[in-house]
């Protein structure tokens, strides 16, 4: 599940924080002050109280379908790109030479993800003109090879135990999902408990009382069954404009009112999605106060990674290693002090939105943690 911004050490920063490391200015130049921390224990508590109060709302990203084996973003593009470069002849020679060909051309170019799937898009529709569909098709195609469903990820179990009880007290106010994939509504109905819910994925859809609300806000693809064009996603550019242009397009609205009137909870998002901070900052201006009304999980930045990012960067750079040497700092010394650092960097950005960090060392904390905020312990 990959929920925490990339870290990248660069040259600029780590040259600046040795420079300064002998000094809290350079902190200080980084950071405000966002009041006292509050501890782990005291967030699950607070996010306990917005479940008891039926306030709770699940906001699910790609990291929630990782463990199923289901493509990132970048991995998609790629088996999307691969179906273009095909030749007439599909013997396995020319599939072979497609494959390293799709893998090395994102490799060496690495282009822009918009672009990417501008371009696929516009090539579906050219070469499929009578299928209005030709590209959900081929993403959900892409999508679902190789996932496994055979076992439900111990992740969407407990969220499925948060659903149980639709209608009733205490229960969710409703689930987000940035994801096309129906795992969730598959995870719902791999029980003998009937759990009342409806995916709703396009204007005009809307669900009864007694139904827990799934708003699938970037589209919906159900691993089968026939698509409709109330299935269209958003995953090239334009579909990105319009979601800019159309402040009150109905995923627009259903995110600012559950970001301004109802307390979430992210799971698997990275926060880098523009359109996402856009509605977290109209949502907090409404609301009109600086305090935390949401929480999010983020997996603290692993030391060994940073240390071999941290030693790469320093052996291409002499100078850089000359300023280490000069601040008399050891290496796990200036590992830790730039996770402490990103850490805070996170979490200023997080809080611009009214968005507090309930930092977890393993993924697998996730469900744990869940249990304990649905019992109450």
């Amino acid at each position: 599940m990959s929920s925490a911004i990339t870290f990248n050490i660069t040259k600029e920063f780590v040259k600046k924080f040795l420079d300064s490391s002998l000094s809290s200015k350079f902190e200080e130049s980084l950071f405000l002050s966002r009041g006292i921390e509050r501890t782990n224990t005291q967030k699950i508590s607070t996010i306990t109280g917005w479940y008891r109060s039926q306030r709770l709302v699940i906001v699910l990203g790609a990291g929630c379908s990782v463990s199923y084996g289901l493509p990132d973003w970048n991995t998609l593009l790629q088996k999307l790109l691969l179906i273009t470069i095909k030749t007439d002849d599909e013997n396995d020679n020319n599939l072979e030479k497609a494959g390293i060909l799709a893998r090395t051309f994102n490799r060496i170019f690495e282009p822009n993800s918009l672009i990417s799937a501008r371009y696929l898009n516009n090539y579906f529709r050219k070469t499929k003109p009578d299928s209005k569909l030709a590209f959900e098709n081929a993403i959900r195609d892409a999508l679902y090879i190789g996932v496994k469903t055979d076992d439900d990820s111990d992740l969407l179990k407990e969220i499925r135990k948060f659903c149980i009880a639709a209608g009733k007290s205490p229960n969710l106010d409703s689930i987000i999902t940035y994801n096309y994939d129906d795992l969730m509504e598959q995870c719902l109905r791999n029980i003998d408990v009937d759990i009342p819910f409806k995916p709703i994925h396009a204007r005009g859809m809307k669900h009864e009382h007694h139904q827990l609300p799934i708003y699938h806000v970037h589209g919906y693809l159900p691993q089968k069954g026939q698509l409709t064009t109330k299935n269209k996603v958003v995953l090239s550019e334009d579909g990105y404009h319009q979601q800019y242009s159309d402040v009150y397009g109905w995923s627009n609205l259903i995110q600012i009112n559950k970001f301004k009137d109802h307390n979430c909870l992210f799971i698997g998002l990275s926060f880098s999605d523009p359109n996402l901070r856009r509605l977290l900052d109209i949502a907090k201006n409404e609301r009109g106060d600086e305090d935390i009304h949401h929480y999010c999980f983020k997996k603290r930045h692993d030391k060994l990674e940073v240390k071999a990012q941290l030693e790469k960067l320093l052996s291409e750079n002499e100078e850089i290693l000359d300023e280490k040497t000069r601040a008399q700092l050891g290496l796990d010394d200036v590992v830790e002090e730039l996770i402490k650092l990103m850490e805070k960097f996170e979490e200023n950005d997080a809080l611009s939105f009214g968005v507090g960090i309930s930092w977890i060392n393993s993924y697998d904390e996730i469900p744990k943690t869940l249990k304990k905020i649905r019992l109450g312990i």
